[in-house]
């Protein structure tokens, strides 16, 4: 019968349920059911007719050996779209064994022995009250059995007609109504248990299908920029290469002033790029925390080195205070949550001061940055690390960033096991945290900032330079020439093999594109360079792509990699010769 409220799918998962458990409780009972029996047999062994006893139990163990064999059954091939059948067979079981313990009630009531009497009575109280949690799972089977055996004797107590026999019978009356009510109580809670349950799974497959989807967008969304991002960045790469080369050969001042233009353009096109790349290296897991004990003064020297231009520019005031730690984590991943923090505080700061200052609290190190902006309203907090998340920039201005700085923190604070916290006050400014657990000491270091030295144009060192794409080719030599290098340029490994016979002396340098044509790497031409000069002559590989595997193949190489477009200043950067190989992994 379908209860109020259900509906008939739900009801059939229902009563699946419910036999499943009652089929799974069946060993017990019957079990109780043979102990109780054989103890009655004992019991009125010199009271009752051995052959009714006998008669008795015979049939007592014929049930019980059928019910057994269901059982047997249902633990072998228990079939839900069979659930009727299985349903009728405990109740048919059920009632044939409500019919045989309710015949004990007539057969063991032996007249004149009131002592007995009660105590076949309190026996069959004892079973059909014991199977009260078993068969209030599934009602139909208490109603099959109780009823069944508690009537013969009801009938038999009647039927002497004394008052102890009737007060008995009343008793027995009573006590069937309070053992209805509380099963019909006992099973509409199960089934309520049984529909949170259901509901519970339900709502998790549901979570799961939506976690599958955003789990699928987010890899469409990485093919797609994985696919988009070579071929956008290679003519990006190829303008910033060129403006790089006018910007050093032009002397016109209107030129020059143009040329500034376009390499701030560029260069915001090119932060886009970055931006987006960190976060889906993030993503695709190939940047690892390396942690290892550094000054926290040298990222905060690099850091006042980066922003100080525009701070002055801003005619804002910047202070580091209390910055001489050593601290154990990711250096590099540390300057870049920093570097985030203090970028989005000269972003929304138009007058006062930035300040990043440490303080130890409880045992932990609170690096902050703390600025005298607008502030953040308290409702927006929880929502700035999100991606594309910005404050009053509905029209997009490009000057204030792309909103994915925070997101960066967010995902590199996460990678670190260090946790942000944000402070705010609308009107007077905000304060963003990282907090470093226990790993840190004070020290004392020197910040040294120390320019490039460039390159003496009489030593003439040897770049190979391979790329398929002719314009990528053309600005990097280009660029070199004016450093005062000396190139060789190829499409591809084999080019690069018949170029190199000619060279004068063993290559100081190569550069190579990570995807060629025809599927030929970066890798593979750099390691047949390596091989057929016998040298592991410092090699940087360039790439576009964001494709997790290829990202993870790179990272597994052991070479310097940068991603495009490429800095002019890390090219130069790289050949520097006094660069170490640690310097150069930083770049």
């Amino acid at each position: 019968m379908q209860t109020p409220g259900t509906e008939p799918a739900l009801e059939d998962k229902l009563r699946v349920e419910q036999v499943k458990t009652l089929f799974e409780s069946m060993y017990s009972l019957m079990t109780i059911n043979l102990i109780v029996s054989a103890s009655l047999v004992f019991g009125f062994w010199n009271i009752i007719d051995h052959k009714v006893l006998l008669i008795w139990f015979g049939l007592m163990l014929g049930m019980l050996l059928l019910r057994g064999t269901l059982y047997i059954i249902y633990q072998n091939r228990f079939n839900p779209e069979q659930v009727s059948r299985y349903s009728f067979f405990l109740v048919a079981g059920s009632a044939v064994a409500g019919v045989l313990w309710g015949a004990s009630g007539i057969l063991l009531f032996p007249s004149g022995q009131l002592d007995y009497q009660l105590f076949i009575l309190m026996a069959l109280f004892g079973m059909t009250g014991g199977s009260t949690f078993t068969l209030s799972i599934y009602l139909p089977t208490y109603y099959a059995f109780s009823p069944l055996v508690l009537a013969p004797i009801t009938v038999k107590l009647l039927s002497t007609g004394e008052t102890i026999h009737l007060t008995m019978a009343v008793v027995t009356v009573v006590f069937f109504a309070a053992l209805t009510f509380f099963n019909a109580k006992i099973s509409r809670s199960f089934k309520e248990t049984l529909q949170l349950r259901f509901a519970n799974l339900d709502l998790i497959e549901k979570l799961q299908e939506q976690k599958d989807e955003a789990e699928r967008a987010n890899s469409a969304k990485s093919k797609f920029l994985a696919s988009a991002s070579h071929d956008l960045r290679q003519p990006l790469y190829a303008l910033n290469l060129f403006a790089a080369v006018l910007d050093e050969s032009v002397t016109d001042e209107k030129t020059r002033k143009t040329v500034s233009q376009i390499k701030s353009s560029v260069d915001a096109l090119q932060e886009q790029f970055d931006t987006l790349l960190d976060i889906s290296q993030l993503d695709a897991g190939t940047v690892s925390a390396e942690k290892n004990n550094f000054f926290l003064s040298d990222v905060v020297g690099r850091l006042a080195n980066t922003f100080s231009v525009q701070v002055e520019k801003k005619g804002l005031a910047l202070s580091f205070e209390n910055c001489s730690y050593t601290i154990f984590s990711d250096m590099k991943l540390i300057e870049q949550i920093l570097g985030n923090y203090l970028s989005n505080a000269l972003r929304y700061t138009t007058h006062g001061s930035i300040t990043m200052r440490c303080t130890e609290k409880d045992g932990t190190l609170v690096v902050q940055v703390a600025d005298t902006g607008k502030g953040i309203p308290a409702e927006s907090i929880e929502h700035i690390f999100g991606e594309f998340e910005q404050l009053d920039n509905n029209e997009r201005d490009r000057q204030k960033g792309f909103g994915l700085g925070l997101s960066i923190v967010k995902r590199a604070a996460k990678l670190l096991e260090h946790k942000i916290h944000v402070e705010s006050e609308p009107g007077k400014g905000s304060v963003f945290s990282i907090i470093i657990d226990g790993n840190y000491t004070r020290s004392v270091s020197e910040i040294i900032f120390a320019p490039s030295a460039p390159t003496s144009a009489d030593t003439q060192p040897l770049v190979v330079i391979i790329d398929d794409e002719v314009s990528i080719r053309e600005g990097i030599a280009d660029l070199l020439d004016l450093w005062g290098y000396q190139t060789i340029c190829a499409a591809n490994g084999d080019q690069a093999m018949e170029r190199l016979r000619t060279a004068t002396h063993k290559p100081d340098a190569i550069i190579s594109d990570f995807r060629l044509k025809n599927e030929e790497t970066g890798i593979g031409v750099i390691q047949r360079i390596h091989t057929a000069f016998q040298s592991d002559i410092p090699a940087l590989i360039v790439t576009g792509d964001i494709d997790n595997g290829r990202l993870l193949a790179l990272a597994e190489s052991g070479y310097i990699v940068l991603h495009k477009p490429v800095a002019p200043s890390k090219l130069r950067a790289f050949l520097q010769p006094q660069n170490t190989l640690e310097n150069r992994q930083n770049l």
